[in-house]
């Protein structure tokens, strides 16, 4: 009978812990350098960045519903599916390094 309230209460520490100490040792934001103002100007936008995400998984679940890869005909998965975005996120990186 106590062995099931005793279970609910660890679970329920555990959640409160998780919770409550990251919100309780938070640290104090500490003055900005010259050199972290200056790293975060050169950072993508995080709205374009994101927005490439989603159309990257986006661009491969499609694929992946239309070419049905599973049925055994990976060829045109990987050429439609895969390799444009793999050939996007690849140019972008390398576009990254030129900068």
């Amino acid at each position: 009978m106590f062995t099931g309230i005793k279970e609910i209460l660890i679970i329920v520490i555990v959640l409160l812990g998780l919770f409550l100490v990251p919100r309780l040792m938070k640290r104090r934001s500490t003055p900005k350098t010259k050199q972290q103002v200056a790293a975060n100007e050169h950072r993508p936008k995080t709205g374009m960045l994101r927005l490439a995400l989603f159309v990257s998984v986006l661009w491969i679940m499609l694929a992946v519903i239309l070419l049905k890869p599973f049925d055994g005909d990976w060829i045109p998965f990987l050429v439609g599916g895969i390799l444009p975005v793999g050939l996007f996120w690849g140019g972008r990186w390398v576009a990254q390094g030129f900068k």
